[in-house]
């Protein structure tokens, strides 16, 4: 009788908290969705229709009425086609929504939730960049290989200029038993496990990311863009 007279209140009350904290989680996920969907609605419509002015009104609107644990939403801020971070056509909304699951002992009841978003009206706009056709859109792309930090040309896979490339791996007693440690980034202080680099055409040392040494790193780039780049076919392999 003494331990069902401590232990069924303490039970209690966990319940009736653990059921509140559930049902405000609900709500915030809920809240989420409408408030993703009508940022949706409003960036499509934004083409059509200035909806500024009612985007903020639907989503607060929405939630209260969907939930009656929602005693009020506050706006925080809100920006309709403006530019921010660099980016133009941005419709970003801040919301605070106030909860209260009235339970019976009142404990873990209040929460306070805020909603940001972001998203990008869905307006159009012309870059002036160069378009791609309809065949190359289809198509996988005309694949080659550039040095970002040091090379003029692209090269075809298999040339012989990719094999003086680097490759990268874990350090391991069998990588120090074939390579030596850099002396420029002192990647002979690195423990096993970590990532090193190194050349396995013709190179003599291992390195950490960020040594000098690896400016001779390539990436694979359409053909396309390695020309708009201002990168030459190689005469090795012709591009």
């Amino acid at each position: 009788m003494v331990e069902a007279a401590i232990s069924l209140p303490i039970f209690l009350i966990s319940v009736i908290c653990l059921s509140s904290i559930i049902l405000m989680y609900a709500c915030i996920e809920n809240c989420n969705f409408i408030a993703a969907n009508e940022m949706r609605r409003g960036a499509a419509e934004a083409i059509l229709a200035d909806t500024g002015s009612l985007l903020p009104y639907r989503i607060k609107k929405e939630i209260e009425d969907e939930h009656s644990i929602v005693e009020s939403t506050k706006l925080k801020d809100y920006g309709y086609r403006v530019s921010r971070w660099g980016i133009d056509e941005l419709i970003a909304l801040s919301l605070l929504v106030d909860m209260n699951s009235k339970n019976p002992i009142g404990l873990l009841s209040k929460a306070e939730y805020e909603i940001s978003i972001v998203t990008r009206a869905y307006v159009g706009r012309f870059r002036g960049d160069n378009h791609m056709t309809a065949d190359e859109f289809a198509s996988d792309g005309d694949a080659v290989y550039i040095f970002p930090k040091r090379g003029e040309k692209y090269h075809k896979e298999g040339c012989r200029h990719l094999k003086a490339a680097s490759t990268s791996g874990a350090l391991s007693p069998a990588i120090k038993r074939k390579y030596k440690s850099c002396p420029l980034c002192k990647s002979g202080k690195a423990a096993n496990g970590s990532l090193i680099y190194y050349f396995p055409a013709a190179g003599e040392d291992y390195h950490l990311g960020g040594c000098s040494s690896l400016e001779r790193n390539y990436i694979e780039i359409e053909r396309r863009v390695a020309i708009e780049r201002g990168y030459g076919a190689c005469e090795t392999c012709g591009g």
